[in-house]
């Protein structure tokens, strides 16, 4: 029986589905659980593909030899409302960083943009809560999802794209070179939401009139070769802050 590994989380749901359906005629098991655990399944050879990001996959540089299988990606180019680092309002300083998930890479990533870009350092303590709970505990909180207009905020992938000019990969499948299983890439593709387009545009929301022009971007759902640029961007930055020893090769499965 092969098994899969993917995000339990509604930002990647048109990835996955068609997934129960499908797993079920064609005698697959899934499981579905946090990026990390992600990763730990596909690291520990417990699973035949997983649905990792590139911390994830920069990780086994030294353990295990992976493969990206060139199929369903989520990959975020500029303003994408996906994720967004929240401030406390009338705060001159800050101190303290708090998310539900601190180990999503959405959540590490925004961490260093803080650092990189403002000079803002510190770690992430995990609290739960909604973003008015957690800005009541915290001056920042770093969430899924995106701001309001009456929200003091950054969106991660907009700043991302600032800082260096390419998508921010947020996910990718991926197998062991050794351990492949037959068919993955139809097996992948066919979890995904039937008719899901290579890529969304997406307009940010204005809930108020005024003359700031609204900020656009993309969300990426299918690999394609130029986004592999962004990925060993990606992987190069997480080299530089010392989040990964060595810079692992961009390695594709190729379709037989």
């Amino acid at each position: 029986m092969i098994k899969l590994a993917f995000p339990n989380n509604i930002v990647y749901k048109p990835l996955f589905e068609n997934c129960e359906l499908y797993c079920k005629s064609n005698d697959i098991s899934y499981y579905a659980l946090s990026e990390v655990e992600c990763s730990n399944l596909l690291l520990g050879n417990l699973v035949d593909a997983a649905f990792i990001n590139p911390l994830g996959y920069g990780k086994a540089v030294k353990i295990a030899d992976y493969r990206i299988i060139p199929g369903p990606v989520l990959f975020a180019e500029d303003y994408t409302g996906l994720a967004t680092i929240f401030f406390r309002r009338s705060i001159e300083n800050i101190h303290s960083l708090i998310s539900p998930t601190p180990d999503d890479f959405a959540m590490v990533i925004a961490k260093l943009i803080l650092s990189e870009k403002f000079g803002i350092s510190g770690d992430i303590v995990k609290h739960i809560g909604n973003k008015s709970e957690l800005l009541e505990k915290s001056d920042s909180a770093i969430l899924w999802g995106s701001a309001t207009v009456n929200d003091v905020s950054l969106d991660i992938s907009e700043e991302w794209f600032d800082l260096v000019e390419l998508p921010l990969p947020l996910g990718f499948w991926a197998c062991r070179s050794e351990n492949c299983p037959p068919k993955i890439f139809d097996i992948v593709n066919s979890l995904k939401k039937d008719n899901l387009p290579e890529f969304n545009e997406i307009l940010e929301e204005v809930q108020s009139r005024n003359e700031i022009p609204r900020r656009k971007g993309k969300i990426y759902w299918h690999w394609n070769p130029e986004l592999e640029e962004a990925l060993e961007s990606t992987l190069l930055f997480l080299y530089y802050h010392q989040i990964l020893s060595d810079i692992p090769a961009v390695k594709i499965l190729e379709i037989q």
